[in-house]
Parts: C-alpha cells; structure tokens; sequence
C-alpha cells in the first residue's frame, strides 16, 4: 500500500522511512553477507521481509508460527497480491491490497511453517549467508533457546541480523524467560541489548549495532513508532 494509505500521517510528524521497516532489514543482511547465496526469515508473517532478501539472495526460506500468516505469503508469492482489512476508526473498516514489490523474483523464496524455539522441526534446512530475526525475539516464550540455536543455521563467515524493540510482556514470555527488561536481585538495570551480545559471544562478533525505525498501524489516527 502507498505511504498515504498505511500512515496519513507521514511527513511532518513521522519520517517516512519507518514504513521501509522491511526493506532496511534486508538491507543490513546484503551489507554485511560476505556471499548472497542462501538467506533465512526467521518470523517471516506474510512474508515481505523474505521478498525483499529475494532482491539479493539466491535463496530465501522464510517460515512463521502462524499457518494463517504462511499461508498468505504463499498466496502473495502465487498472485502477487492479496486482499486484507485494516482498521480506520473502531469497527470503521476499510478493504485495502497488498502486493508484492516491483523487481523481485518470488521464485527464490519458500515459506514454511516453523518455530524459532524448535528448529530442529523444520528438519535438515542447512546454514544460510545471512539469518534475519526481526520483531521476533521478544514475543518468544523462550528466547533464550533461540539465541542459543541460532549459530547452527549460520554459515561460517555468515551474519545474524537480530532487530528488536525488546518490548518485553508477560503474555508473551514469562517474566524468568526475559533477555533483559528488569533488574537484577542486586536493583541493578539488565538491558536486553547488552544481554544479547554476552548470550551470542561465544559464537559471534558484532559487526554493528544501530536503530532502525518502524511504524505499526493500529488505526488510521495511532501508530506504534519504534
């Protein structure tokens, strides 16, 4: 959908490239990937994150815990576009259509259903160049099994992009699965971030560490901004 359509807003409150979300994603993996051959989703939805590693990888696997969220990817990978509701104010909706961008070979790209915290389900997929794990880590029950897992899938020489707002809930994860978000027995702040790179530096080396902005519509007048 258009800028206008997915944030009215956009312009002076809001820098348009937070809808690129996706986009900046896969761009942080084709910048960091030494090869462009094999690039793993982990938490691919309906999938555009997997499309727009396609523009530069070989081979995109993109899987999800939902069936509901694969099973549209499959359908926008097949018909290039689907339909779907958005909210505009309360029970006010409104048909909108999503497609898959200009210029990209959907043929690279495979979805599957799949869990972050037991890949050992999706059988023997392989190592990958590059594995992107956005808005993922803190909706896991256990994310710790994640970031223990992960090295496996990862080439040698291949990058792990990791993008969170570690927006930590208890609905989501229990309180003793948290990376970070609280403090310690001793009163002190652990901070997710600074937790993550103890939890992979046994098996890897940051490269970089940046924000990257996203905009998630609620309705047509709020917004989450990350």
């Amino acid at each position: 959908a258009p800028a206008d359509q997915l944030a009215p807003l956009v312009g002076s409150f809001v820098n348009e490239s937070a809808l690129d979300f996706p986009r900046l994603c896969a761009s942080a993996c084709t910048k960091h990937a030494k090869s462009k051959g094999r690039a793993l989703d982990v938490g691919c939805a309906v999938g555009r994150h997997t499309f727009e590693l396609a523009r530069d990888f070989d081979e995109v696997l993109g899987f999800d815990y939902s069936k509901a969220f694969i099973d549209a990817a499959n359908k926008l990978k097949s018909l290039d576009k689907l339909q779907y509701e958005c909210t505009v104010e309360s029970k006010i909706k409104d048909t909108r259509t999503a497609s898959v961008p200009a210029g990209i070979d959907k043929r690279r790209c495979t979805f599957v259903w799949g869990d972050a915290c037991n890949m050992k389900g999706l059988g023997d997929i392989g190592e990958f160049d590059a594995v992107l794990a956005a808005n993922l880590l803190c909706r896991l029950p256990d994310p710790h099994k994640f970031l223990k897992d992960i090295a496996r899938y990862v080439k040698p020489g291949g990058v792990f992009v990791l993008v969170s707002p570690y927006s930590w809930l208890e609905e989501y994860t229990k309180l003793a699965s948290w990376v970070g978000g609280y403090c310690d027995g001793a009163g002190r702040a652990v901070m997710t971030a600074e937790r993550v790179k103890t939890l992979l530096g046994a098996e890897f080396e940051v490269e970089g560490d940046s924000n990257m902005p996203f905009l998630i519509r609620e309705h047509q007048r709020k917004y989450q901004l990350g």
